[in-house]
């Protein structure tokens, strides 16, 4: 039997990780497919048609909700750019805008009224399991989303990735500095960010000022570019989940902590459980055995076993494959 067919995993059949992704244009997350089967999914696409197009094709446990999420439920501006995926519930910022995208991503096309809805108003009208797990990706808007939903609907909350911009690319949006804030004292912590960098363009031509005098068009680590946005992970703490005692929430956090690559985390998790008492020394292997399932192999430089230490021991007195140190947070994903 795999580590996927564990008793303990087929708990999550009868409840699993509860989850909303917010701007879900082109579908879910690559990275949650791996254990998408142990997850429920509401996606939002305010386009009617595009919304129509993936729910034809969804799997059984996603749900399509052609409505558009904001502080408040009403009716709201949403300024539409050239590019759709950029439309805002605030207007661009053209001089900021401009200097890090093409006009043919940022160029406000139209403003049109649209219906809104707030999180906690959509989890009543449309009788929605409270989330676990929620993904954020509306140009601005996340934290008044966040603002809006009422306490007894976040209590179940374990994991919020949310776009953050660190530039007012739309006027008037919430900055990095103003989410982090907010969450960090409802009791998340920062796990990650994956960084979005650009350089500066003029009109459609990136990298202009690189192309001009240095014949550079290709991002490079050795030139720095300006931190624009990202995409940041928080999370509750693995340590406060597990003294709540909640086994249901404790394994929701370790697959949770799975689809985002934390696997150290994870086995934390898994052997903090097994010696906190709440799960068998079975499932504990078990989960074990998914993370490992999960890890990519390591190369000959990164094995912890002797060979390993032989081979950094040769590498540091010839040089070979002891190459300059990457930082690993500026080029990668929780895709694999």
């Amino acid at each position: 039997m795999s580590a996927r067919d564990s008793t303990l995993l087929k708990a999550l059949v009868d409840d699993p990780i509860h989850s909303i992704d917010v701007g879900a244009r082109g579908g879910m997350q690559d990275h949650w497919r791996p254990f998408a089967d142990l997850m429920t999914i509401d996606l939002f696409e305010p386009d009617v048609a595009a919304c129509q197009a993936q729910a034809r094709i969804a799997a059984k446990n996603e749900s399509w909700f052609s409505l558009a999420l904001g502080g408040h439920t009403g009716t709201g501006k949403l300024y539409v750019l050239a590019k759709p995926s950029g439309s805002s519930l605030f207007p661009p910022n053209d001089e900021l805008m401009s200097r890090f995208s093409p006009p043919s991503y940022g160029t406000l096309a139209r403003t049109i009224d649209v219906p809104l809805i707030s999180l906690s108003d959509f989890i009543d009208k449309y009788e929605r399991p409270l989330p676990n797990l929620i993904k954020l990706d509306i140009q601005g808007a996340e934290l008044d989303v966040l603002k809006a939903a009422r306490p007894e609907h976040m209590r179940n909350l374990l994991a919020i990735q949310t776009e953050v911009e660190f530039a007012e690319i739309y006027r008037g949006q919430p900055l990095f500095a103003d989410l982090d804030s907010y969450l960090q004292a409802q009791g998340f912590t920062l796990f990650d960010i994956l960084p979005v960098r650009s350089y500066r363009f003029e009109g459609e031509k990136s990298h202009a000022l690189l192309r001009r005098h240095l014949n550079l068009v290709k991002n490079r680590r050795d030139i720095s570019s300006r931190l624009i946005a990202g995409d940041a992970l928080y999370l509750r703490a693995p340590e406060s989940v597990l003294a709540s005692g909640d086994v249901a929430a404790v394994l929701k956090l370790f697959i949770i902590l799975l689809l985002y690559r934390f696997l150290d985390e994870a086995l934390w998790l898994a052997e903090a459980s097994r010696g906190a008492g709440l799960i068998s020394a079975r499932d504990e292997t078990d989960l074990i055995d998914l993370v490992k399932s999960a890890a990519p192999r390591p190369g000959l430089l990164q094995r912890a076993d002797w060979l390993g230490k032989l081979a950094r021991r040769i590498s540091r007195k010839t040089g070979i494959g002891h190459g300059r140190k990457i930082d690993y947070w500026l080029d990668r994903s929780w895709d694999f």
